[in-house]
């Protein structure tokens, strides 16, 4: 299932055997952090970040990409448009402008490109990645537009030599690995697939350091995609740098590479991911929660609005995946997460339910046999929410806030 993070402001080992990775593809950059996990460059979405930078001058903007913007904070998107500025007024870019324009008109979005391209060899090999496509039934046209998109970015690919570019600046894309790779708690993964008694064939993590995000202190974005994997679907993220840097002359100068930053880090590839556990199962009931959408009282709105948090089928789902990060905590014996969690998401974030939902999860744990996942559990925990009161809701808001 699709899904974009803005936060804050603008707020997816070595390979042993080529097919036991296959899932993720082959990749430019890629580091395989377990049998399960990978961080990755690919190639498909620098080179299109690269080429909307320069069709941006034909459309004014995209998203946060902006025509005279200063992007000197993220040293691939500056140089990138430097090295590729030549380029900006060719046929292909010109014409990969006019099909942005035409999807900009429908999706308001590039994250449904990205879903687009991550299902897709990456260039400069041509064709779908597997049999299944990601498609819109609700604008089923502009799946044409997408593989048109696809075939202009592979000419561009070979036309401004994009992989020549990502081969003489390994150091720094290896760099933005690493800065990523050592905040992320990998045993995470297999105690998540436990807990929720479900598994997914691997978790992919793309780093897009061309990827445009306007100035400014906690400024990122993150996009989850659906990679549909002839395994089954793979949980993923897209994250855009997070960190502003200081210009340097060139970049083989850089140190630092815009992506060491631990919270985000953490937010993006375990809660995030989090929300392919649940979100699937919780859509199944959505009728029943509109229902319900008086517990969403005002009090409990005022305080999960700055955390875009603004309806009770949102706030339901947003507890849940929390809950699940504070009992995997607690199912790996790492208590000090746990209670480091709690504070986190019930007194920074204001998710106030989460101590009566964890009083009411010990059904789910005590009795794994009866309940083997926690999709079949799911049915006591709407039952538990449709039970609670705009009273009891709001005693929980007075208590935590």
């Amino acid at each position: 299932m699709a899904s974009q993070y803005k936060i804050h402001g603008l707020k997816n080992l070595l390979l042993l055997i080529f097919f036991f990775y296959a899932p993720c593809s082959f990749a430019q950059y890629k580091d395989q952090l377990s049998p399960k996990v990978s961080v990755i460059i690919n190639t498909n979405l620098e080179t299109y970040f690269f080429a909307e930078k320069l069709a941006v001058e034909h459309i004014n903007d995209y998203v946060f990409d902006q025509k005279g913007g200063d992007y000197a904070h993220q040293p691939i998107v500056h140089y990138g448009f430097l090295h590729f500025n030549r380029y900006v007024n060719t046929p292909v870019i010109l014409r990969i402008a006019d099909l942005l324009k035409q999807i900009k008109d429908t999706y308001h979005d590039n994250g449904s490109i990205m879903n687009y391209l991550l299902n897709e060899k990456e260039f400069p090999s041509r064709g779908h990645l597997f049999k299944g496509l990601p498609n819109n039934p609700n604008h089923p046209e502009t799946s044409v537009l997408f593989a048109e998109l696809t075939d202009s970015l592979n000419s561009f690919y070979h036309l401004a030599k994009v992989g020549e570019f990502l081969k003489e600046n390994a150091p720094f894309y290896q760099g933005a690995l690493k800065e990523v790779e050592k905040d992320i708690d990998v045993p995470s993964f297999p105690a998540l697939e436990k807990w929720y008694g479900k598994r997914f064939p691997q978790y992919c993590i793309y780093l897009t350091p061309a990827m445009p995000i306007t100035k400014g202190e906690d400024n990122y974005r993150g996009f989850g995609p659906n990679i549909l994997s002839s395994e089954g679907t793979i949980p993923a993220m897209i994250m855009s740098s997070d960190q502003m840097l200081l210009p340097e002359p060139g970049l083989a100068s850089y140190k630092h590479f815009g992506f060491d930053n631990p919270a985000v880090t953490h937010f993006l590839t375990k809660h995030e991911i989090g929300h392919s556990f649940v979100n699937p199962v919780i859509e199944k009931y959505s009728a029943q929660l509109q229902k319900d959408s008086a517990l969403f009282t005002p009090e409990l709105k005022q305080i999960l609005a700055p955390h875009y948090i603004n309806n009770w089928y949102v706030c339901v789902i947003e507890h849940l995946v929390r809950l699940g990060e504070i009992r995997t905590a607690v199912s790996m014996k790492d208590l000090k997460e746990a209670e480091r969690l709690r504070k986190l998401h019930i007194y920074s974030e204001k998710c106030v339910l989460i101590p009566l939902l964890e009083t009411q999860i010990r059904g789910y744990e005590l009795n794994r046999k009866q309940y083997p996942t926690f999709e079949s559990y799911v049915p006591q925990l709407i039952s538990y929410f449709h039970s609670l009161t705009p009273a009891i809701i709001n005693e929980q808001v007075k208590k935590f806030n």
